[in-house]
């Protein structure tokens, strides 16, 4: 996992300095990370990535933790500041990033986020923002005429209204378009909370609906477009942020889903802390549905890193959680039933029991919601490879349908799984005429 201090750098010191100062304060108070864990009521772990700086105080934890360093609460909150670390994550570059095609004519970037760019502009803008794989392609433009007083309420219920507009998108819209407006507003949000004073109920419901903006741009980033890099960036965004929404549920989501860029990499440990941070949220407001889709998102990671036997322990512990209570936020609408099932199959397919796959995955897709595509087409490609063995004429069919969909509507998450597809049809009737289907398919 990335930490802050691989993000900012922030006014007044290096982070690794001023962390080192919070380090410095315990010491002076006479405690160690154990007894210091012990007041607050945290584990000794959760103290030191505080002092690495891993992961930031939860902002109802800081007023005890300020006190126990015999800090204001002023002074500590200038250590984790998250206004500053919202304004430098989307103005830094990330040094170590490939040049992409030089920088866009500030007119022309203003015209494209004003949505009065010509086709060709917006082609261009969309290959640098992945080509640099950073969210700092959208702050060469200063914000015109930007607020410097308490947030509006007005204001704050239009950016709301328009990230749930975004999410209800995501379902239809093509995946560079929904980058292209997701980052805009990312960008407008984090200008709105950075340049406005604090008022503690509008400031927690627009730092919702930021954080809502950026998890969306990571998941387009990661699961349509295949671009680990900018998700990370984006996730981090939204992780700092949702701290000032005092949202639980959100919390837990967006550390959930972040679990996906390491876990996908291969490194199961750090995908591990994110799922393990988002079980503390949870804590604060359980959910068995949140629980569960938590539970399923560990099975996928743990099959993909070839621990299938956990895989399918994790899916039944989630499938036990759904049962217990389906209590969740209205907009966590990704995950239900049906999603438990495919995570169910993938895990069974993974562990090499391609009926017991077939059965789990037959009844997900029954039970999908028709708006979601793109799941669809990863059911079809599951259902294609646990068929190879059973059916190969109905696993060759379910193939196809999965292709024609991704000819019309790429998806990153589904075009993964082709390879290992394609290879179970090798040397079968099926295995030229599907291979050479796949080869016609650009990597969205």
């Amino acid at each position: 996992m990335r930490g802050l201090r691989d993000i900012v750098e922030p006014k007044g010191g290096t982070v690794d300095n001023r962390r080192e100062e919070i380090a410095r304060r315990r010491r002076v108070q006479g405690l160690s990370q154990e007894a210091l864990a012990a007041l607050l009521n945290v584990a000794r772990t959760t103290v030191a990535r505080w002092e690495s700086g891993e992961v930031v105080p939860l902002p109802w934890v800081r007023p005890r933790l300020a006190e126990a360093l015999g800090l204001s609460l002023v002074d500590l909150d200038a250590v984790f500041d998250p206004a500053a670390l919202q304004e430098v994550v989307v103005a830094t570059p990330v040094a170590e990033e490939p040049p992409g095609p030089a920088t866009l004519d500030d007119d022309v970037l203003w015209r494209i986020l004003m949505d009065e760019g010509d086709e060709l502009e917006r082609k261009q803008f969309l290959r640098l923002v992945l080509a640099t794989g950073a969210v700092s392609a959208l702050s060469t433009v200063e914000a015109a005429a930007s607020p410097r007083s308490v947030l509006d309420p007005r204001s704050v219920k239009s950016y709301a209204s328009i990230a749930a507009v975004q999410r209800d998108l995501y379902w239809s819209l093509d995946a560079p378009a929904m980058l292209d407006v997701t980052l805009g507003h990312l960008r407008l949000g984090t200008q709105l909370l950075n340049a406005s004073a604090r008022d503690d109920h509008l400031t927690r419901t627009m730092s919702a609906a930021v954080a809502h903006t950026a998890l969306l741009a990571a998941r387009v980033s990661l699961f349509d477009l295949g671009q680990p890099r900018l998700a990370e960036r984006c996730f981090a965004v939204a992780e700092s942020i949702a701290a000032d929404a005092r949202d639980p549920w959100l919390a837990a989501v967006v550390a959930g889903h972040h679990a996906f860029v390491p876990g996908f990499a291969g490194d199961l440990t750090a995908a591990q802390r994110h799922l393990d941070l988002s079980m503390v949220h949870l804590r604060y407001r359980p959910s068995g549905l949140v629980e569960s889709w938590l539970g399923c998102v560990s099975a996928e990671l743990h099959a993909r890193n070839g621990s299938a036997v956990e895989a399918r322990n994790l899916t039944g512990r989630a499938e036990q959680a759904l049962a217990r209570s389906t209590e969740a936020p209205g907009w966590f609408d990704f995950y239900d039933a049906s999603r438990l099932a495919g995570f169910a199959g993938n895990a069974e397919l993974l562990a090499g029991k391609p009926a017991t796959a077939a059965t789990w995955l037959g009844r997900a897709l029954d039970e999908l919601d028709d708006k979601a595509t793109k799941q669809r087409t990863v059911l079809l490609l599951d259902l294609a490879a646990a068929h190879r063995t059973l059916d190969a004429d109905q696993g060759a069919a379910y193939a196809d349908e999965a292709l024609t969909l991704l000819e019309t509507e790429p998806y990153s998450a589904a075009i993964d799984r082709l390879g290992d597809v394609m290879s179970r049809f090798d040397g079968t009737p099926h295995g030229t005429r599907l291979a050479e289907r796949a080869r016609t398919l650009q990597p969205a």
